[in-house]
């Protein structure tokens, strides 16, 4: 059941993302009044957390890392600012979202907790190593002796952020990850809307949360409700074909569906760049200076996402930079030597002031600026990469796409139906498509066509942007070692969440827009029906998964308490990693190698001390057979460290273990013989006993 202190841990949390958020709010409301509450909530958050890596970086402890937050309440009331504060009560759209967001996938936790099945071990084991060692780069748990920067961790590390400051333990934590990152997504994406929308600034959210056509096909075909959620996330073969909400369901915290918040704040950033550029000079300043920002982690929380957003933030600078010269007989070489002698005459003072010479700048100084903040990090990765670009040799089915996708390109031609007159022409350009079968490639090519025909708004670019994602998969896949079946798996499973925000959005906005115009012709009672509808249809999105997932709850639920399902099938290792959790000190355990995705490294997956090798593929992934020869090696040494107790003690002193742990895991898998000298007994249960090296 939820205890008193797992509400103080939420309430906790929830104060200090809302002074991360309150921090910055006053500057963005003086430039950017019509979505100063999302872009300071998620801007306060990456900000903090990147300042807590520097803090780390240098040798500092991570509280260090609220310097910049204190700065910015500082120079608040240096300049003046606190008044924009009392604005806040006109925000409460924008709270009433997040805290309805958050509760809704709050409920979800606490009735599906458990820290168990799919990814979940590793993650939390990313989670508990940088809570109980804050290092940088942090522990590898599973791989003793080695560092995360063979992965993407910043995004786990932005979620660890408010629990370092607050002390959160990581198995509360856990539960918290998800509702935060959907909940500040949701109100980016209400920012989207307010910026572009008038009477429908909830769709954006709305086709965020939305389940994708094949589940609507399975429940009404009479698929089992168990298994109804995993089907919809494997339609196209082979692949995986995660849609937001069934990330947030599924429970997994990892790295594709941490970088939602991110990329959600680039969608916003981008809108806001097209909408808002001629609202200022220090406008155009902080809208550069707050896309950095978000482009700055993308490539550090999930590397995959630089394929969309380094291409987005180049064609939105050009976008920029021609409606700046649109009207003008042409972008000619003269007339951008004519901008470039004016730059030079006037030695800056001016640049920013006009919006064709800002928009250059955006374009040059975004991602510069982006690489330049997050370079020690980057720098400091050794990831393994890809392996090659190939190309597809299975397309896709175009049933299985269209149940994948099918919602957003049904807006998307209902918003291009007059265009279907010009269709002749456009099908000469998708012919060589059909001739060899890329019946999907041949569709997104189709829609690509009239949404770069029109270039009308930021509605257009989104969706030239998720579908030129969607045309790449069909196309073009990056090689990595998941075998010839499942060869462009990677590659669809990590670029389609993209594509759902940049298509989700786009298909909103114009459906938005049509609305929009409709209520004008036909104001009062219309108006009402309409946004009634779209509210109605976003709370049956947020309040049925909650209420389905309480009818199911376990003998140990409701909890946020991700690892309370141990006390029920794993008793004597619940007893034991509890005080692990607690022993202070920096120790290396030993404890039972095993397969990936079953019962095994839950040690060191739950305490964050690092063991000798856990998921041995998921290292491989990471960091290949370096140093040499490990991959056989680590997994036969534990086992000679359990088996042959002459050999116990030089192999836990190669690897500088310290702890040695013994429990039906290990005692199922091994014939344990250890050295009656030269290990102490730490602790002991019923089935379980952990020691300790005498000469460590």
């Amino acid at each position: 059941m939820i205890e008193s202190g797992q509400i103080i841990a939420v309430l906790s949390w929830l104060f200090l993302l809302f002074l991360f958020h309150l921090s910055l709010y006053p500057l963005i409301k003086e430039y950017l009044p019509k979505i100063a509450v999302p872009v300071s909530w998620t801007a306060g958050f990456i900000l903090t957390a990147l300042a807590t890596w520097y803090a780390v970086f240098c040798g500092l402890p991570p509280y260090t890392g609220l310097i910049p937050i204190i700065v910015a309440y500082l120079c608040t009331g240096i300049f003046h600012k606190t008044g924009h504060y009392k604005a806040i009560p006109s925000e409460w759209r924008y709270y009433l979202l997040f805290f309805g967001v958050f509760l809704a996938m709050l409920i979800v936790r606490a009735y599906n907790p458990d820290i168990n099945g799919a990814e979940k071990f590793m993650d939390h084991g990313f989670l508990a190593s940088i809570l109980r060692t804050p290092l940088v780069p942090p522990l590898d748990p599973w791989f003793a002796g080695g560092f995360l920067n063979v992965y993407y961790y910043f995004g786990h590390w932005i979620i660890a952020t408010p629990a370092m400051l607050t002390g959160i333990p990581s198995n509360i934590l856990f539960s918290l990850a998800l509702p935060t990152i959907a909940a500040l997504s949701a109100v980016n994406l209400y920012g989207v809307g307010h910026l572009t929308l008038r009477h429908t600034r909830l769709l954006p959210v709305l086709a965020f949360f939305v389940v994708n056509p094949y589940f609507i096909y399975l429940a009404l075909t009479g698929t089992r409700a168990f298994t109804l959620l995993w089907d919809s996330s494997r339609v196209i073969q082979d692949t995986i074909n995660e849609y937001p909400l069934f990330s947030f369901l599924f429970g997994d915290v990892h790295a594709h569906v941490l970088g939602i918040m991110a990329q959600s704040f680039l969608v916003l950033m981008v809108t806001a760049a097209l909408v808002c550029w001629r609202d200022g000079t220090r406008a155009r300043i902080l809208i550069l200076l707050l896309t950095a920002l978000g482009l700055s982690v993308i490539p550090v929380v999930n590397s995959w996402d630089v394929l969309i957003w380094a291409p987005m933030i180049l064609v939105t600078g050009f976008c920029l930079i021609g409606r700046e010269y649109r009207g003008a007989p042409a972008l000619t070489i003269q007339a951008v030597m004519h901008t470039v002698q004016t730059m030079i005459r006037e030695r800056g003072g001016q640049w920013f002031q006009k919006p064709v010479i800002a928009a250059g700048f955006y374009l040059l100084l975004v991602p510069a600026m982006s690489l330049a903040l997050i370079s020690p990090l980057l720098l400091g990765m050794h990831t393994q990469g890809i392996a090659g670009i190939g190309f597809v040799h299975t397309p896709t089915d175009i049933w299985q796409f269209i149940m994948v996708h099918g919602w957003f390109f049904a807006a998307f031609l209902f918003s291009f139906r007059s265009e279907l007159r010009k269709v002749p022409w456009i099908l000469l350009a998708i012919f060589p498509f059909f001739l060899t079968g890329y019946l999907s490639a041949a569709l997104a090519t189709l829609i690509l066509i009239f949404v770069i025909r029109r270039r009308s708004g930021s509605a257009d670019l989104l969706a030239a942007g998720g579908l030129a994602i969607l045309l790449f998969c069909e196309l073009i896949y990056l090689a990595d070692n998941m075998g010839e079946v499942y060869y462009r798996m990677n590659t669809v499973f990590k670029l389609y969440i993209g594509a759902w925000l940049l298509c989700g959005t786009a298909a909103a906005l114009m459906i938005g827009n049509e609305l929009d115009a409709y209520i004008t012709r036909k104001p009062g009672l219309t108006s009402r029906l309409v946004e009634s509808s779209i509210i109605i249809m976003l709370c049956l999105c947020l309040i049925v998964p909650p209420v389905i997932v309480s009818t199911i709850h376990g003998p140990h639920t409701p909890t946020l308490d991700g690892m309370a399902w141990l006390s029920q099938s794993h008793r004597e290792d619940a007893e034991a990693l509890a005080f692990l959790r607690t022993l202070p000190g920096e120790h290396i355990i030993v404890e039972a190698a095993g397969d990936d995705y079953q019962y095994t490294s839950r040690v060191s997956s739950f305490t964050g001390i690092p063991t000798i090798i856990g998921w041995q593929f998921h290292e491989y992934m990471w960091r290949g057979n370096y140093p040499e020869g490990w991959y056989g090696e680590r997994g036969n040494h534990i086992r000679t460290i359990y088996e042959n107790p002459d050999q116990t003690i030089p192999l836990m002193e190669r690897y500088r273990a310290d702890l040695l742990y013994v429990g039906p895991e290990e005692q199922q898998k091994y014939n344990i013989s250890l050295p009656a000298h030269d290990l102490q007994e730490l602790y002991r249960n019923r089935d379980i006993v952990i020691y300790q090296h005498q000469a460590s």
